[in-house]
């Protein structure tokens, strides 16, 4: 046997070795990662990758969105759209309208409904804007409330169900990766 596999981990202990004084194998596998796929592969990637990765996203997205239909389908609530919108107007007093919009990466009229349907249903109110005549806010009412509060224990747990297979260190490091890309 040749051992050239070996032969070539025991460059990189050296390597990794000579400037750094962890000896945790943790530690060398992290910092191996990042060698090998980081510095080393810049702009090798083929359209593949980012198709794959691309794919992926819209996968897990499309997951997300078939495992909540089930519990919105038993509320009010009829898209994740307006549960992220009671969600966020429940950890913030107001907001302008299009604050929210754009907070969700949505178009104008898109979101503008979904503000009318949360409202038509007593779940916002809207108000004048002190600061921005032109502009109203909306915050969330009691009935909004008491609606999250019915289903977001449920959501919850398909959004804990869904990352369970990650221990702690990969979700920190994926959404490092996914503030990365949304940036």
């Amino acid at each position: 046997m040749k051992y050239t596999l070996l032969k070539e981990l025991i460059k990189y202990a050296e390597e990794y070795q000579e400037g750094n004084s962890s000896n945790k194998i943790e530690d060398f596998t992290i910092w191996l990662n990042n060698k090998l796929f980081t510095s080393q592969n810049n702009g090798s990637h083929s359209t593949h990758d980012e198709l794959l990765i691309a794919f992926k996203l819209m996968h897990l997205n499309k997951a997300l969105k078939k495992q909540t239909k089930s519990v919105l389908s038993e509320s009010n609530v009829s898209s994740i759209d307006e549960y992220s919108f009671l969600l966020h107007l429940d950890y913030q007093e107001s907001f302008r309208k299009m604050e929210l919009v754009e907070i969700h990466n949505l178009e104008a009229p898109t979101g503008i409904e979904i503000i009318k349907r949360l409202i038509k249903n007593k779940f916002l109110e809207e108000f004048p804007d002190e600061e921005d005549k032109r502009a109203k806010r909306i915050k969330i009412t009691k009935n909004g409330i008491k609606e999250l509060s019915s289903i977001k224990p449920k959501i919850d747990l398909i959004f804990t169900r869904f990352t369970e297979p990650l221990n702690l260190n990969e979700k920190v490091k994926i959404s490092g990766i996914l503030d990365k890309l949304i940036r």
